[in-house]
């Protein structure tokens, strides 16, 4: 039974795209399954989650989202930008704009001239953390964030990061402030460990930070991470979130 599937990364943050809107794979298919096998970079063809379209009663299409250890995680910024273009290279949709269910409710993705911007919605900050002698700020995006702001050494995020993520089930960002529209940030996503670049994490950081006074509202924010740049846009109590996503390369396994 072969499974046909497409390689898409944004800044670095890579997902396998599988298209269920059509028989394949057999009655007994599972995303969960096939992430766990085929994420792996040194057994499988090597991914940070897999990412499921489907149709939606309610939206264009439906995302489902599966992180490298098999768990489903509710919302992926950089994944969403990875399946809308892949949703425009196929010509599934004519316009410039489309809409896609997730779990953490529908979300509009239109192309611009810098990439694919993202309406994230209106994150919420939850509570103020102490872990390891760090302060943190707990933020929903739709999936769970914890946001340590400081000049803290790549040592203490490996540590630290990683430990919090596990604790609280959240992804985790630990982010230098170089000025009210710049900074720059390490992210440990739960279920995969440290990525590239978080779109979801680019979101808690700015809706954080803004919310702190650290960063500025409707004004554009670079967020650096180790992938490269991604830019976003606090305005109206929801954020923004745009960048590139590019088609890797597609095949088939036989399950």
């Amino acid at each position: 039974m072969k499974i046909w599937f497409s390689k898409y990364e944004a800044l670095g943050n890579d997902f396998l795209i599988i298209d269920l809107r059509v028989p394949q794979g057999g009655e007994n298919f599972s995303p969960s399954d096939f992430a766990k096998k085929y994420c792996s970079r040194n057994f499988g063809i090597g991914s940070d989650g897999v990412l499921v379209l489907l149709p939606s009663a309610t939206a264009d299409f439906k995302m489902r989202v599966f992180n490298a250890d098999g768990s489903e995680a509710e919302m992926s910024g950089n994944g969403i930008r990875c399946l809308a273009q892949y949703i425009f290279d196929m010509e599934l949709k004519k316009s410039d704009t489309v809409v896609i269910e997730t779990l953490a409710g529908r979300k509009t993705i239109q192309k611009t001239e810098n990439g694919l911007r993202v309406d994230m919605g209106q994150p919420k900050i939850v509570s103020e953390i102490e872990f390891d002698g760090l302060r943190g700020t707990r933020v929903d995006t739709g999936n769970p964030h914890i946001v340590f702001f400081g000049n803290y050494s790549r040592q203490q995020f490996l540590e630290i990061g990683s430990k919090a993520s596990k604790s609280f089930n959240a992804n985790v960002e630990f982010v230098k402030v170089i000025s009210p529209v710049d900074v720059e940030s390490f992210v440990w996503e739960r279920g995969v460990g440290e990525t590239l670049a978080c779109g979801t994490g680019a979101t808690a950081i700015t809706k954080a930070g803004v919310e702190k006074g650290i960063l500025a509202k409707e004004q554009r924010i670079k967020v650096k991470f180790p992938g490269g740049d991604l830019y976003t846009i606090y305005a109206d109590n929801n954020v923004f979130i745009e960048g590139k996503a590019n088609f890797v390369f597609s095949g088939y396994v036989n399950l």
